[in-house]
């Protein structure tokens, strides 16, 4: 009966985890019946092996017959048990055992990676006990696979330090390395002679030891790029947008990360502010400066807020250029606001829309979106706090 034991508790272990993911009842069966049938065979093996160890009285003939007078006993309450569940579970079950006898738990099951958790390997690594007196958060390399192995693999003093230096000498804050490597650990694999190539190439464009460093922080993975594809980049941005030289730098700047990021993105992005927005080529660029970060939206958010700001709110294409961080304002936080104002706020008494810079009433877009409720209570709509809470229980 061990052989009963061993298989509940395996089932027992292993039902609820199947359960969890989602695996149904049907495609259940279709698992068990022939791990079932591999128990058996198993403890078949075992039966024989007790029955050949009996006494050297008993001959050949009598061991096999005993073996399989105890396997027929107990396989017999055991299949009836089995194949009853079967029959209930499903119409088709017969169909089913006959056809999934090869089937196992990796036809269904998520592949689970093995864990690794490198806080184990602190106290034994100098290398990791430095990166923490960094402030590298190294839990998170974890996520990163191979990252952990690659690191625990270098030499602080001899592969790691260098790099580090280098970073603090390009105007990376000290207080900021730790962020950088928790981001880009694998800028250990660069050699620093390519990293000195790339800070060249930066001061070639004019950019300045600040500017430098601003772009290395705001992008730990700038540093990854060569030159070439960085020079590609900005050139794309400085002929897409008619940017100057000083232009190109402030943005890059502003948000190095922008620079790097998917470029079949940014293109779709920019055809969409364009060509389904309507917004004009000076605008275009308007938009980009001020607010850089709407070519990093998603599109389909990025549509919703401009319908609504401007079919809805009736704002046009020159104050959304002027105001673009409306962009990356929540799209009910917007409809709230404007809806609160319409409803219990006067409307400016010459008849121009509130958010009309001529307006008497005038409200701009980024004061509507701006700071809390209170905030917006107090400054705005010159009204108590339950004023506006009542009204959006009303929604």
């Amino acid at each position: 009966m061990n052989f009963i034991f061993l298989f509940l508790r395996d089932v027992y272990n292993i039902v609820p985890k199947m359960f969890r993911l989602g695996v149904s009842t049907h495609r259940l069966i279709k698992v068990a019946v022939p791990a079932f049938q591999n128990y058996e065979h198993h403890f078949h093996r075992a039966i024989v092996r007790k029955i050949s160890n009996q006494a050297p009285s008993i001959d050949t003939k009598e061991k096999v017959e005993n073996a399989l007078t105890l396997r027929k006993e107990l396989f017999t309450e055991i299949d009836d048990v089995v194949l009853n569940d079967v029959e209930g579970a499903s119409s088709t079950s017969t169909d089913l055992v006959s056809s999934t006898a090869n089937i196992s738990l990796e036809t269904f099951a998520p592949y689970i990676a093995p864990t690794f958790n490198i806080a184990a390997y602190v106290n034994k690594s100098t290398t990791l006990q430095e990166l923490v007196k960094l402030g590298v958060d190294l839990y998170k390399w974890e996520k990163k696979k191979g990252v952990t192995e690659y690191i625990l693999k270098l030499d602080f003093e001899k592969d790691m330090k260098p790099v580090i230096r280098f970073l603090h000498d390009n105007r990376v804050d000290a207080d900021f390395l730790g962020n950088f490597l928790t981001k880009n650990p694998l800028i250990f694999k660069e050699e620093i002679e390519n990293l000195q190539v790339r800070v060249n190439y930066l001061e070639s464009k004019n950019f300045t030891s600040e500017m430098i460093g601003r772009v290395i922080s705001g992008d730990p993975f700038w540093l990854m790029f060569s030159t070439q594809r960085i020079d590609r980049r900005l050139g794309h941005f400085q002929n897409t947008f008619h940017l100057s030289g000083e232009e190109i730098r402030r943005l890059a700047t502003k948000l190095p990360r922008l620079i790097t990021y998917s470029m079949n993105h940014i293109k779709g992005i920019t055809f969409a502010v364009k060509e389904m927005m309507g917004f004009s080529e000076s605008e275009l660029k308007q938009i980009l400066l001020l607010r850089p970060k709407v070519w990093m939206m998603k599109h389909e958010s990025l549509i919703e807020r401009f319908n609504y700001v401007h079919n809805e709110m009736g704002v046009p294409h020159e104050q959304l250029a002027k105001h673009p961080g409306i962009f990356s304002s929540r799209l009910h936080r917007i409809q709230q606001r404007h809806k609160f104002l319409d409803q219990f706020v006067p409307k400016p008494p010459d008849g121009k829309s509130r958010y009309d810079p001529k307006s008497i009433g005038y409200v701009s877009l980024d004061s509507l979106v701006a700071g809390n409720d209170a905030e917006f209570c107090c400054n705005i709509a010159k009204v108590s706090v339950e004023s506006f809470n009542a009204f959006l229980k009303s929604l």
